[in-house]
């Protein structure tokens, strides 16, 4: 089975280049559905991130409250790495367990969608990695646009994240999503038909 590790940068259009996976047939995993899933209240992932970071600030509900906590990890890079050493094992084991799941049902190929997919070596079990990317301005500009957020917080979330260009550099395949829909489109297909003829 043929694992494809995607990867992107903040509002860099991961999600576009996913959903067209999924329309072509091969199945998706998203880590940050997984992560979502496992972090809700008394969940495993939940428990310890509760347990580990006094900082976290919990909804009436007892849900984390997620704005607050992106906020405190996007400045504070202590705790976004502490964040990180909780969670990456935890949602890598549910994830290679899915994964054995559809190997199991005979799927041919997988892609999973990994955010931080080369800063947490999630790139080391895949077969292939394609990274999604748009230039600085742009991303800025759709990540305020999209998260109703100031210029100064957009380019602090962009800089916690590996440079664009780093991933472009590390990936074996990279769709640049600057231009209009149709361009990427047509990028994606390109790299969708040498995955498969691998």
């Amino acid at each position: 089975m043929k694992i494809i590790g995607l990867t992107g940068g903040i509002a860099s259009g991961k999600s576009i280049v996913s959903n067209w996976f999924i329309e072509a047939g091969i199945p998706v995993i998203d880590a940050d559905f997984v992560y979502k899933q496992l972090a809700k209240p008394y969940e495993v992932l939940y428990n310890e991130i509760v347990h580990k970071l006094p900082e976290v600030e919990l909804n009436p509900d007892k849900s984390i409250n997620w704005h607050k906590m992106g906020e405190i990890a996007f400045r504070d890079e202590t705790i976004r790495k502490h964040l990180n050493e909780i969670t990456h094992p935890i949602v890598i084991d549910k994830i290679m367990a899915e994964i054995s799941v559809l190997e199991q049902a005979g799927e041919k190929q997988v892609v999973v969608s990994v955010p931080l997919l080369f800063e947490a070596d999630f790139d080391k079990v895949c077969d292939k990695t394609v990274v999604v990317y748009i230039d600085r301005d742009t991303q800025i500009s759709r990540l305020m646009r999209r998260d109703h957020i100031d210029q100064q917080y957009a380019e602090t979330k962009i800089d916690s994240q590996m440079p664009l260009s780093d991933k472009v550099a590390k990936a074996d395949y990279a769709i640049d999503n600057s231009g209009t829909i149709q361009e990427t489109k047509e990028a994606f297909l390109i790299v969708l038909a040498m995955l498969r003829s691998e």
